[in-house]
């Protein structure tokens, strides 16, 4: 199934089908499975992908937060993101449209390997802990399709001062033994969470795989592949990440723990009822520099009047929200959880 094309780095794929092996993970059972995806038939896929093209960067470029506005919202999509001018660093989600493949190292972190997102310029760069999450539970999260950074894959490849080239028996300093005998691998845990938390699950996504009794079918992913959320016996409006590799040192993972994401597909809505009584309180109103909302726990949205999500987050009770930096006028605050969803209007001065 796979082939070694020149460099061991390349999937073997028959005009259609890229193949990976995924291991799902269920609440009752584990095993693997061999996922064929089709990766040039993008108009079959599930619901309404959501991209990264609204950013509309300069060719060449990414967007990683440095303008401290916080979290990156997609219609009604949240993806966590975290920005410190201090140390000009970041984690969560940024966006990018870079298409080098060929530079290793740091300074090249912004880069998928595939060379540009799927089917498309723009994509995203995960690194390494955030969320995805949907605003106000409109809707269900069905897919995404990710693959490898050049980062993380040439160093997989080559080694570098700080990670072992994949395969080999030596560690990062290419003397010491490492007790792997060269069976190495790289994998993201994709955490799934429903609604209000209550039911949670998870698949792993193998980046890079030199486990194989022959070697030629050893491989570290290059094209983008679909991760399917619907194989979940829940709704998911939630996702987490978390990385796993053979290659450890002393603090932690060796391996660029980062990967690229793009085309994140939702379907429908899921139907929440309305309340019949908004059982919230949100004071003052109306607002000048920032909010109070008590109430029952829940997903909590602020809407601009022509119904945009402008910020969400999970209310676990008592929020107080920074509003200072609103336009005056009047916004819609919308809380959902496991009873229904209820609105109230407020006036920003």
């Amino acid at each position: 199934m796979f082939a070694k094309l020149g460099e061991r780095y390349f999937l073997f794929t028959d005009f259609l089908n890229v193949y990976v092996f995924i291991k799902l993970k269920t609440m009752k059972k584990m095993y693997t499975l061999v996922v064929a995806t089709m990766i040039f038939s993008a108009g079959n896929a599930q619901g309404i992908a959501l991209e990264f093209e609204e950013f509309n960067l300069s060719p060449n470029t990414f967007y990683n937060g440095s303008d401290s506005n916080g979290d990156i919202y997609l219609d009604g999509l949240q993806l966590t993101n975290n920005y410190n001018a201090t140390w000009d660093a970041w984690n969560g989600f940024s966006v990018s449209n870079v298409i080098d493949t060929t530079t290793a190292g740091f300074t090249n972190q912004y880069a998928s390997f595939s060379g540009g997102g799927y089917q498309s310029s723009h994509y995203g760069i995960f690194y390494p802990s955030g969320t995805i999450q949907t605003a106000g539970g409109a809707m269900v999260l069905d897919s995404f399709f990710i693959t490898n950074t050049t980062f993380a894959a040439l160093s997989m490849r080559d080694g570098d001062a700080f990670s072992k080239k994949f395969g080999s028996v030596y560690g990062p300093d290419g003397v010491t033994l490492d007790g792997t005998n060269g069976e190495d691998f790289f994998k993201v845990w994709v955490i799934a969470e429903d609604f209000i938390g209550t039911s949670t699950d998870s698949l792993e996504v193998y980046l890079a795989d030199y486990r194989f009794a022959d070697s030629l079918a050893d491989y570290i992913l290059k094209d983008w592949i679909k991760v399917d959320l619907t194989v979940f016996d829940f709704y998911v409006h939630r996702l987490k990440f978390r990385f796993e590799s053979s290659d450890m040192g002393a603090w932690g993972i060796n391996t660029p723990t980062f990967f690229a994401i793009d085309n994140i597909y939702h379907s429908g809505s899921w139907s929440v009822p309305e309340l019949t009584s908004f059982h919230v309180n949100v004071y003052p109103n109306p607002m000048e520099d920032g909010i109070s909302i008590t109430g029952n726990a829940g997903w909590l949205a602020i809407k601009d009047i022509f119904g945009k999500t402008i910020f969400s987050a999970y209310h676990s009770g008592h929020s107080t929200i920074d509003v200072s930096a609103l336009a005056a006028g009047i916004y819609t605050i919308e809380l959902s959880h496991a009873n229904g969803r209820g609105t109230q209007r407020v006036i920003k001065r």
